[in-house]
């Protein structure tokens, strides 16, 4: 940020004036805004527990917003539910110079229930403002707390005193917690408390200040294994009238496992329809199927969390009798429909999504987990029971490669799902081109997808019946070319995660024809050729979590009067941790078959690498683009 000088002699002209100079542009430190959208002047946390269940937290925040860039930088959320309650909840808007412009009008301030996708009702409820000005650079001043009365929906905090391109100038966190207790904690990039007592209470203080801005950079890992990051738990804490524990994972998954004391006993008539559908059967893997397929047939996923049902499932009776129910419930359900024909199953804490924030590890005991399934030890299956089209035994995408928690009845086990393979989720694709002398193309296509590839086919196919419409989303997301060809087939299989797609056009226009010459992609409609940006001075290791395969066969057709005049590289192999590319391409009389193997592994690599890294992607995208030049067939 740069000033004039009369602009500089101006605004110091105003410091008399100003009402709050901690609040000024002129007081941010120098050079702290330098490459950064906002700066977090301060950020004060005080975090006091009464007991195992009672606690309080009191919050000031205050940000210099420096530009419209801030990412939503001058909106406060506060989450709470019926165990808690928002005690002050403030919003204070100055401009440049310090001097205050108004607070949150009550007509600003929303507060509504948080409902996310899937959810029927929950207890969990946002307060939320947002606060701006006609002018840059300003500064916002929130002020909130909360008391909480039972810890099932908010816990102990967690500080990260930066995002990307934010500088912060101060930054703390005070917490008392009393001596019969303790705090854990894992920080990055930030330090060991000072800790002192006082009164009863061990009391714990963590400290920054003038943390210059960072940039994010793509496949980076979370921020909070990027930026100065702190999170907390309480080693003994209540929910409802359940005493859990942080002290380890064995102990954690005990009293979690408590949760689902009485809950698990089959209806009647639900016992004789499991014992119906499984007479007969021979092996577990065959009751399993049968009974998963059943329980697909007779509910469905819906978010019902209530105070503790925010960590305690639904009974089995609930499920049947309501017909649905959400990851606990179904997980609880299908769990009990195995327990009938005499098939253990422990429920299991898992992380659903890409990347994980803060991963499940040994030495830190934490719940980090948003989501239950279920594993069959007898099989070594894991049963995801929110989908009613998974195949038996399909975890589907987001789930492999991490820690969780086995709730046994020894207690709390922490284990790892194995990472996918590349074999796992792909496709196998083959196309026909038969090239015409007038630049068209006749176009067959047939693709297998497997694994993840598979599941927004499948999605598609449960969800949109008309044909028409599904080419047209098909055609949307560049499985098609057009939607006006013949041939159409869009097959799933109902016991494995496959699905076959099928489809014939006509392609006007598709090679470019310069005199007596025709320049034919070869893979023109479905490249790979995403490069990862350039990036000068990488500062964070790349971690890519996608393990994939994509097999293409291309047969082109040639027209009878053309032949090859360039053809480039007969093979083109490229190598690195991050993946593999091998692409032949096969020479006949009138013909030209392009096979292409790309395979893509997870990596965690140095940012040193980058630039490696990069340059693969960058000669895949090029060898994507590769296409053949034919010409008129000479005579002698």
């Amino acid at each position: 940020m740069r000033f004039s000088i009369l602009t500089i002699v101006f605004l110091f002209s105003q410091i008399c004036i100003a009402q709050n100079l901690q609040m000024s542009v002129l007081t941010i430190p120098e050079g702290l805004s330098k490459n950064a959208n906002s700066v977090v002047r301060e950020y004060k946390q005080v975090y006091r527990v009464r007991s195992r269940r009672e606690a309080t937290l009191s919050v000031r925040r205050v940000v210099t917003l420096l530009n419209g860039k801030h990412n939503r930088e001058n909106q406060l959320v506060v989450h709470y539910d019926n165990e808690t309650k928002i005690t002050n909840f403030k919003a204070t808007l100055y401009d440049v110079f310090g001097n205050k412009i108004r607070e949150a009008k009550k007509s600003e301030i929303e507060d509504v229930r948080a409902l996310s996708g899937g959810q029927f009702y929950t207890d969990d409820r946002v307060k939320t403002t947002t606060l701006t000005h006609t002018s840059y650079p300003y500064t916002i001043e929130f002020e909130y707390e909360v008391k909480m009365e039972d810890f099932g929906a908010v816990s102990s905090p967690s500080m990260q005193p930066q995002v990307y391109d934010q500088a912060t100038q101060h930054a703390s966190l005070v917490a008392y917690v009393p001596q019969d207790n303790e705090l854990l904690y894992k920080a990055h990039d930030i330090d060991d408390p000072v800790k002192s007592t006082d009164q009863g209470y061990t009391v714990y203080e963590w400290e920054v200040e003038n943390l210059k801005a960072k940039s994010s950079e793509p496949e980076a890992p979370p921020s909070t294994q990027t930026l100065p990051f702190l999170r907390t738990v309480l080693r003994d804490f209540s929910i409802g009238e359940y005493e859990l524990t942080n002290r380890n994972w064995e102990e954690f998954g005990a009293k979690m496992l408590q949760l689902h004391d009485g809950i698990r006993e089959l209806p009647a008539g639900l016992a004789r329809k499991v014992n119906e559908v499984t007479a007969g059967l021979t092996t577990d893997l065959e009751k399993i199927d049968v009974l998963y397929k059943l329980m697909q047939e007779r509910t469905r996923y819906v978010g019902v969390q209530l105070g503790v049902g925010g960590w305690q499932p639904f009974s089995a009776t609930y499920v049947e009798e309501n017909k649905y129910g959400d990851c606990k419930a179904l997980s609880n359900y299908m769990g009990a429909m195995l327990a009938e024909v005499d098939i253990t199953a422990y429920p299991v804490l898992v992380y659903w999504g890409d990347r994980q924030s803060q991963p499940a590890e040994e030495n830190f005991t934490a719940s980090a987990f948003n989501h239950m399934i279920l594993y069959v030890p007898g099989e070594d299956m894991y049963l995801e029971c929110t989908s009613n089209l998974a195949p038996t035994g399909y975890l589907g995408d987001g789930k492999q490669d991490r820690n969780v928690v086995w709730l046994t009845p020894e207690g709390g086990k922490l284990v790892r799902i194995p990472a996918a393979k590349p074999a796992d989720n792909g496709y196998v694709r083959g196309l026909d081109l038969e090239v015409h002398p007038d630049g068209s193309a006749a176009f067959k296509l047939r693709t297998s997808y497997v694994g993840a590839s598979q599941e927004s086919y499948r999605m598609l196919a449960s969800q949109i019946v008309d044909h028409t419409k599904q080419l047209e989303v098909l055609n949307r997301w560049g499985s098609l070319p057009d939607v006006s060809g013949t041939g159409y087939v869009l097959e799933v299989d109902p016991g494995a995660p496959h699905v076959d797609l099928a489809y014939e056009t006509t392609l006007p226009r598709y090679v470019r024809k310069l005199g007596k010459r025709m320049f034919v992609p070869i893979n023109k409609l479905y490249r790979h050729d995403d490069v990862p940006d350039k990036i000068e001075g990488r500062q964070f290791p790349i971690l890519r979590t996608a393990a994939r395969f994509y097999v293409d066969t291309v047969n082109l057709t040639l027209p009878e009067n053309l032949e090859v005049e360039s053809l480039g590289e007969e093979k083109t192999v490229y190598e690195h941790a991050a993946g593999e590319y091998r692409a032949e391409v096969i020479v006949a009389p009138g013909k030209i078959t392009w096979i292409r193997t790309y395979k893509l592994f997870p990596v965690q690599l140095p940012a040193s690498e980058y630039e490696g890294y990069r340059e693969f992607f960058l000669k895949v995208s090029k060898a994507e683009r590769r296409q053949v030049v034919l010409r008129e067939k000479r005579t002698k």
